[in-house]
């Protein structure tokens, strides 16, 4: 029974301000000013102060005989009372609706101390809205264009519903599309050209290969070309549904520790994806035992970003876990579940595992270093052969300096000997 007096509580909080008529419709070809009113009702039990004011397209053209209303608990009625006078020129207005408002809103209730509500309790203020709905006129000669997109097969059907609001005949009509696809090529597609009777409409259309787009948001704008005028209608193609995969999540933790983890995100949308987080199940041997979010991150078009934060492993014993996956965007879309096996290892197992890989990245480096000296390898491997060139002529003189000798001997004695006999 607690909820009908929920429901009636409710609806008496709906109800506690009403506005009678909602909207007033005008045809700027039979009126160019009208006086009227509309009633605002107090159906609350308190008395109400309520401002008056206009607002919209129409705004410059409403004249309001007061701009405040102080309702009675008693259930109080107060009337609004407004002129609309519209331009003497019918161009003065653009073809079809025009729309303005005139706006009540409950006035705060000050503190008594100058006004101010500050320290004052917090509530609500109610506002409502009486429409004032302004019908101009059609030239003689006036398209209205609606553009939509539907999926056909391996193609895209691009749509232009056309309406002659004139008064006379179209004699031909035409809209070209104008769309970047993926790869950022302009594309160009037209229609057949067809004639339009005073109030018909018809369908236009053309077709485009699926492929060009594959993924993602594409804006397009339909040029309705007729009788030497034309309109626009701009209107976003979206295709498929944005996706965000997981790309990397580190392989193993420390048992019994708290960790820091890493989560790359690839977005493979084509414009900004926002509030990306990944919600996670931690399971072993099948059974679910933990989980955790991720925190909130915005990514930009086809790029990847990655997420830092730290897991809890405290009450976690060394053994092969699974991470189950969900990533989730835009407050609307989730992505399917994907799974990650990461090992929770010893602090002996991961200082020797981090010993590896220390190893590994210093021999990675030296990798490095060699092929960045690879690079201009002339200077580095002069510098080398230098001194063993040097050496090798200092040795090759001593040497040649000896066999020359020895097979000289012989002239070199007997010139010894006739330098004695002199």
């Amino acid at each position: 029974m607690w909820w009908i007096v929920v429901l009636i509580l409710s609806f008496h909080a709906v109800i506690g301000l009403g506005i009678s008529p909602a909207k007033t419709t005008l045809f700027s070809e039979e009126t160019t000013i009208y006086s009227g009113n509309f009633l605002v009702v107090n159906n609350d039990a308190e008395d109400m102060d309520v401002g008056i004011s206009s607002q919209g397209q129409l705004a410059q053209y409403i004249t309001l005989e007061t701009t405040h209303l102080s309702l009675h608990k008693d259930g109080g009625i107060g009337t609004v009372y407004f002129t609309v006078k519209l331009p003497a020129s019918s161009g003065s207005l653009p073809p079809g609706e025009s729309l303005g408002a005139i706006v009540v809103q409950q006035e705060r209730a000050s503190s008594g101390t100058g006004g101010s509500d500050v320290g004052g309790s917090i509530g609500s203020q109610l506002v409502l809205y009486h429409k004032i709905i302004v019908q101009g006129p059609y030239p003689e000669k006036y398209v209205a264009a609606k553009l939509n997109f539907y999926e056909s097969g391996q193609s895209i059907r691009l749509v232009s519903e056309v309406e002659n609001l004139g008064t006379k005949p179209i004699n031909e009509v035409k809209t070209t599309f104008y769309v970047n696809d993926k790869e950022q090529n302009p594309q160009v597609l037209e229609t057949e050209k067809t004639s339009l009777q005073s109030k018909e409409d018809k369908l236009l259309d053309a077709h485009i290969e699926r492929k060009s787009f594959e993924r993602g948001e594409f804006g397009v704008l339909a040029v309705t070309e007729y009788d030497g005028q034309k309109t626009e209608v701009a209107k976003k193609l979206i295709v498929g549904r944005p996706e965000v995969d997981i790309t990397y999540f580190d392989p193993y933790f420390i048992a019994h520790e708290v960790n820091p983890y890493s989560i790359d995100l690839l977005n493979k949308w084509n414009t900004l994806v926002e509030n990306v987080f990944v919600d996670v199940d931690i399971k072993k041997d099948g059974q679910k035992i933990d989980s955790f979010r991720t925190k909130s991150i915005d990514i930009g078009a086809e790029l990847s970003k990655r997420i830092n934060d730290y897991f809890d492993a405290k009450d976690k014993s060394p053994g092969t876990y699974s991470f189950e996956m969900v990533v989730n965007f835009l407050n609307i879309y989730t992505m399917e579940t994907k799974t990650f096996n990461s090992e929770l290892l010893s602090r002996k197992e991961t200082e020797s595992r981090e010993e590896v890989l220390a190893n590994v990245n210093r021999s990675a480096l030296a990798g490095e270093a060699a092929a960045s000296s690879s690079g201009n390898p002339f200077p580095t491997m002069l510098l080398t052969i230098i001194p063993w060139l040097l050496l090798g002529l200092v040795l090759g003189a001593v040497l040649f300096y000896i066999l020359w000798r020895y097979f000289h001997r012989n002239e070199y004695e007997g010139g010894k000997e006739r330098e004695g006999m002199l």
